[in-house]
């Protein structure tokens, strides 16, 4: 898919909007949180191939033979992440989901002194209890009735957000891959766990999909994934640092206005208030003094 014609920035955009409507896609396909993250890892991995061999993008063998051990803990991490994100659809909102699954990079910064022996400055660490009490109104823990933001969808994307935090601090000490490589081998890893997890337990069955959930898990799979990446990774050295880290919060905006607007899930003033701060928040320790 030739998108040349779009500027490096556009593109970047284009690729985070399509990330943001993942919750409206996984709304309405009928398959449990495990056999579709299987699906999406192995169309997203099928598709990266694809794109790879287009682009003349050559596998090293020998670099990923000596980054075996944490390509595989990443694709493992990677399937997690991708199993509870799912199933936090299932218990709450699109915007209360993502919104807690965006708490990664607060976890990061916890671990930052612990892994990479960072200092946290006074500005980071403000930004930080700013947005997780913006994640407690909207989870509707604090000064809310609970109705929407039910707790289980919340502790769920926060475990999504834990495991997606490990694999961008595992992915932070792999280098020497192209990131078309690297993602590649990371979603066919978790395809692979994921697919033996589904036939000791059961649960690869699909007699609940019709033929809108076939064709909405291969757009899952498919654009959301594997094109998506690609058209990310394809910006990603042409867009300076800052840019990049600001046009993240791209994708959960699309997310809460996809859940307000077009599905109408009920919000509160208060959870309306923790959006802000959360938004704030991230944004306000990305950029630089």
């Amino acid at each position: 898919m030739d998108l040349t014609f779009l500027s490096p920035r556009s593109r970047m955009l284009l690729a985070l909007v399509i990330f943001g409507t993942i919750g409206l896609v996984r709304r309405y396909i009928p398959l449990g949180s495990v056999p579709l993250a299987f699906l999406r890892a192995a169309l997203g991995c099928l598709t990266m191939l694809f794109l790879m061999r287009a682009g003349h993008i050559p596998f090293h063998w020998d670099k990923l033979k000596d980054r075996a051990p944490k390509l595989l803990l990443s694709g493992l991490l990677l399937g997690l992440d991708w199993v509870f994100f799912f199933e936090s659809f299932n218990h709450t909102t699109v915007a209360i989901a993502t919104l807690c699954y965006y708490m990664a990079p607060v976890f990061m910064l916890a671990a930052a002194p612990l892994v990479f022996r960072e200092q946290i400055t006074r500005r980071k660490m403000v930004c930080g209890a700013i947005t997780v009490g913006g994640m407690l109104l909207v989870s509707g823990v604090l000064g809310s009735s609970g109705d929407v933001g039910d707790i289980t969808g919340v502790f769920c994307a926060l475990a999504g957000a834990f495991f997606y935090a490990g694999i961008i601090i595992i992915s932070k000490t792999i280098t020497g891959l192209d990131p078309y490589e690297q993602t590649s081998v990371q979603l066919g890893t978790a395809a692979f766990f994921l697919l033996l997890y589904c036939l000791l337990t059961g649960q690869l069955d699909f007699h609940t999909m019709d033929g809108a959930g076939w064709a909405l898990t291969m757009l899952l799979g498919i654009v959301h994934t594997g094109l998506a990446y690609g058209i990310y990774f394809g910006s990603l050295t042409q867009v300076p640092a800052q840019t990049t880290a600001l046009l993240s919060y791209v994708d959960p905006v699309v997310a809460v206005c996809i859940s307000v607007f077009l599905l109408q899930e009920p919000i509160t003033g208060l959870q309306l208030a923790g959006v802000l701060l959360v938004l704030g928040g991230m944004i306000g320790g990305e950029r630089r003094r």
